[in-house]
């Protein structure tokens, strides 16, 4: 990841040497962790648990984007990110004027600094994580307020964001309080189980008519990540960081739209959002709606066949683009 990082000129080695000379005050993790999330991934035996992971998050998150959109170089994240966004619109994604967004699973922030910037009208935006490292870091990060030449991307400090401490199984908000709950490459990190439980807590807080909930994943249907499991041995290299992932493949935007349903959202539409990831936005019953037993059962409208969209993305050997 390294290698990917610096041969596209994102400045990995720079940019953690900056965030570690930062004050940092320790911390402690305070909430009951779920054993799936104690496990060693992302290459860091404590997973999301230490510094290490925290400072690099965002990094690492640089380098990703990169690898999905190599003619960008440095840019590429901001195209991936760019790329789920749209299909999010496409979806009729949308956050009512002052209304709250939470992004489950957040990190260190990059994907709640995008919502706030993105729905500026939105009254509050909170990041939640369980990881303690992610939020300190994520709250430094905005104080901060670092330009490109420190950091993988510029941040501009905004009051409307906040971060919380908790498993996204068991948030502290009011039911039927929040308008929008996003997972951004979340579910492939969890356990079906979990992601049933996080999905049934998402489903709690939203507002009963209109409330969204919107996912962004990968596609084990599209050719690239289908070729990719079917190669033992290049698919053990990538399951040694990622643990979760073979459970994840099977499960796949079938389970999560059919456990949606199963969990009472009225409409799951989903859509390419590149050419190895979905997007997926799914609504609770709008007010007044006349519906059929079919609908009050949900409805699944998949459109990933008609949106497939070319893979962009970089051989899992390669490090850049030729």
């Amino acid at each position: 990841m390294i290698r990917t990082a610096e041969a596209n000129e994102v400045p990995w080695t720079e940019c953690v040497a900056w965030i570690a000379r930062q004050d940092f005050e320790e911390v402690t993790p305070t909430q009951e962790t779920p054993a799936y999330y104690r496990s060693p991934f992302h290459a860091y035996a404590s997973g999301n648990l230490c510094w290490k992971a925290a400072f690099e998050q965002e990094i690492a998150s640089a380098a990703v984007g990169a690898r999905n959109y190599p003619q960008h170089g440095r840019a590429g994240e901001d195209a991936f990110r760019s790329a789920f966004e749209y299909a999010f619109d496409e979806l009729g994604a949308d956050v009512p004027e002052e209304g709250v967004v939470v992004d489950v699973g957040c990190g260190t922030g990059t994907s709640t600094r995008r919502l706030a910037a993105k729905f500026e009208s939105a009254k509050e935006v909170v990041g939640v994580d369980l990881s303690p490292y992610f939020l300190t870091v994520g709250r430094k990060l905005l104080e901060l307020e670092p330009t490109t030449d420190l950091w993988v991307s510029e941040i501009r400090k905004d009051d409307r964001i906040r971060f919380v401490s908790a498993d996204a199984a068991a948030m502290p908000f009011e039911d039927a309080s929040v308008d929008v709950c996003q997972l951004n490459l979340v579910v492939h990190e969890c356990p079906p189980s979990a992601t049933k439980a996080i999905l049934r807590e998402c489903k709690r807080v939203l507002k009963p008519e209109g409330g969204q909930l919107w996912i962004s994943e990968m596609d084990f249907d599209t050719p690239g990540f289908k070729n990719l499991r079917a190669n033992p041995l290049l698919f053990s290299l990538i399951r040694s960081t990622e643990p979760m992932l073979d459970l994840y493949a099977d499960y796949n935007a079938r389970g999560l739209a059919a456990d949606l349903v199963d969990l009472g959202f009225h409409h799951v539409k989903i859509r390419a959002a590149t050419g190895r990831h979905f997007a997926l936005v799914a609504t609770t019953l709008v007010g007044g709606q006349e519906t059929n037993e079919d609908e009050r059962l949900g409805v699944i409208d998949d459109r990933r066949l008609e949106t497939a969209l070319p893979d962009t993305h970089l051989a899992t050997w390669a490090v850049e683009s030729r």
